[in-house]
């Protein structure tokens, strides 16, 4: 019996000394050949012989040699020349870092992170092999912590190639924060909101990874000091763009796809990479936000938000308490949301209409019933539904008691305007009437409810041939849109102010840019905005402030193209040259102003560009600056 047990300790030893010497020799010579035999063998069927042989010398490197296998076959996918050497290099060694089967040096990690990055940056790299790659990326990043080549990495990714930047971005821990994602942060989020704001120039799949990088990069900021100004813009943008895919009745395609793809993202984020309860209460936030646009996407935020509370750090906040079967206030003899839409099916526009006008209505459902009542108009507009005039004006006037209310939520008071510039759209181009009412209270409460009035009047991007109605607003808002264009001295005073005024004096001037006798009118303002954005920019107040207002302008401009005038296409062509050409501006805000620029071309009318300094204000020389 001692003998055998001998016999067999010599036997394991005589084994283990054989696969180390193999080892030593696949992975220490340069060759790629011994390598490529074991690598093939292991992927032959797991009864032969050849598989054995080969899987216990693999797992022999897994234990024993495991920096040296790493880097050797990280290598071999990055220069080898045999494609499916290459990917199943890449997948034996995705298979291996995932079963977190071994811990690798810090000096290896050092050294696999450079080859990682030039894997990343292949010229035309296959999509598998890349989405293997990415999957490698995430592992060692959450293993390595700070990694500022990776940050350098994106950033120039996003420049030449923002699509591989997001795929690659996503797939990050959910832990890497502050000078890591400050480094790109800027870039990355415009090319995203360019994306999600123009989802016809893009197809489908590009459009949700801009959702799914949204979403992602707002649970990533979540752990740092810039968390509360940066996360708000990018749920309101992203609940805007939404919001435009379904009243461009791209709904199923693009939205319902969209979360669809996002919950799944979002579930293997969160078991991945374990977020905190800041994290947890983003994406809680997002849920709720987004279930206001329609019931298919009410669903899927159901879901979200249903395995977002389940998460260990989840805290709960009433603020986003959101169930779609939640009993509220009754409101039209309902209990609940889903109730409460069949119900919403069944009335006319003049019938909902009446009932969000009426001031006890909770504001949760209130919500819902004015979301309702704009895809009516929506769908009217589009020619799928019919609401008639007179229908409308009997909403008229409901309209303006909704808006004048005081206290009521700005997301809210938001669908309202869409509502209201549907109504204007449909009595503008077809009854010739320009709704006097609503200028009029624009008119009489700029000064009082200044927000409110040039947020209405920003809204109301459609050409109006008869603009005695607009003047009149115009003249009263013109006093209160120049005050508040003085920079704020601080960002404590809201910013939203001086963002909408800026907006504000935008629209206006294009109103005025072919009235004679609001000429020097238009020239004061036009120069205020200059003025005023220039002073911002020295004071460092540029991201906060310049550059939401110049993606403001752009989203203006991109509804209001398709009908300016040469003159319109001159002011805005002027004005967006001065704006470039301030001094000390970042490349990041003269890049929105490049893509107004863009637009631009787009305008159908004769493109007359500024010949001289008042030219562009559609004004003679004669008046001087």
């Amino acid at each position: 019996m001692a003998m055998e047990e001998s016999d067999s300790g010599e036997t394991a030893t005589a084994k283990i000394s054989s696969l180390t010497l193999k080892s030593r020799a696949m992975l220490a010579t340069p060759s790629n050949e011994e390598i490529a035999i074991i690598v093939e063998q292991v992927y032959t069927p797991q009864e032969s012989d050849e598989h054995k042989s080969a899987r216990a010398l693999f797992d022999f490197c897994v234990s024993t040699f495991p920096n040296c296998l790493t880097l050797k076959l990280l290598t071999v996918y990055r220069f080898s020349s045999d494609d499916d050497f290459r990917l199943r290099s890449i997948c034996l060694l995705t298979e291996t870092l995932k079963a977190q089967r071994f811990e690798l040096s810090l000096v290896t990690l050092h050294e696999i992170k450079p080859l990682l990055i030039s894997c990343l940056t292949m010229q035309n790299p296959k999509y598998c092999d890349s989405k293997i790659v990415r999957i490698i990326v995430s592992l060692v990043a959450d293993k390595v912590g700070v990694w500022e080549e990776m940050s350098d990495c994106i950033l120039s990714l996003v420049v030449n190639d923002p699509i591989r930047a997001f795929e690659v971005f996503i797939q990050l821990p959910s832990s890497l924060y502050g000078e890591f994602i400050y480094r790109f942060l800027q870039n990355f989020l415009d090319e995203v909101y360019k994306i999600l704001l123009r989802p016809v120039e893009y197809e489908v799949e590009v459009w949700i990874l801009a959702l799914k990088s949204a979403v992602k990069m707002g649970i990533l900021l979540m752990d740092s000091e810039m968390r509360f100004d940066l996360t708000r813009d990018i749920l309101h943008i992203v609940w805007k763009c939404s919001l435009d895919v379904v009243w461009n009745d791209m709904e199923e395609e693009f939205l319902l796809n969209g979360l669809d793809s996002l919950e799944i993202f979002l579930v293997e984020d969160a078991n991945k990479f374990k977020w905190n309860s800041d994290q947890c209460r983003f994406v809680a936030e997002f849920a709720f936000k987004i279930s206001d646009i329609g019931k298919e996407a009410k669903e899927v935020a159901w879901k979200i938000y249903r395995m977002v509370t389940k998460l260990d750090k989840y805290v709960h906040n009433p603020a986003f308490e959101f169930s779609p079967f939640r009993n509220e206030n009754k409101y039209l003899g309902v209990d609940d949301v889903c109730d409460l839409e069949d119900i919403l099916d069944a009335l006319s526009p003049v019938e909902i209409m009446r009932e969000v006008s009426v001031g006890q209505v909770p504001n949760r459902l209130r919500e819902i019933a004015i979301t309702r009542l704009y895809e009516l108009f929506c769908d009217h507009t589009a020619g799928k539904g019919d609401i008639s005039i007179s229908e409308i004006r009997e909403i008229q006037p409901l309209l303006i008691s909704c808006l004048a209310e005081i206290g009521i939520p700005e997301s809210t008071f938001k669908i309202l305007c869409q509502v209201v510039f549907h109504v204007l759209h449909e009595l503008s181009s077809y009854q010739e009437d320009n709704w006097f009412g609503l200028w009029d209270y624009i008119a009489t409460e700029s000064k009082t409810e200044f927000m409110k009035t040039v947020y209405i009047f920003q809204c109301l991007t459609m050409r109006l041939d008869d603009k005695e109605f607009v003047i009149h607003a115009i003249n009263n808002l013109l006093p209160e849109i120049h005050r508040h264009l003085n920079p704020p001295r601080d960002l404590l005073v809201d910013e939203n102010c001086w963002v909408l005024a800026f907006t504000g004096a935008f629209c206006a001037a294009i109103h005025l840019i072919e009235i004679s006798s609001h000429a020097q009118y238009l020239k004061e303002i036009a120069y205020k905005m200059i003025d005023s954005v220039r002073e911002l920019v020295g004071r460092g107040m540029e991201v906060e402030l310049v550059r939401r207002a110049f993606i403001n302008m752009e989203s203006i401009v991109e509804k209001q193209y398709d009908c300016y005038t040469t003159s319109d296409y001159r002011f805005v062509k002027g004005l967006v040259w001065r704006l470039y050409a301030i001094k000390d501006i970042s490349v990041e805000t003269q890049s929105v102003l490049w893509r107004i620029n863009v637009i631009l071309e787009k305008v159908q009318e004769v493109k007359e560009l500024p010949k001289s300094d008042l030219d562009w204000l559609n004004q003679p020389e004669t008046l001087g600056n």
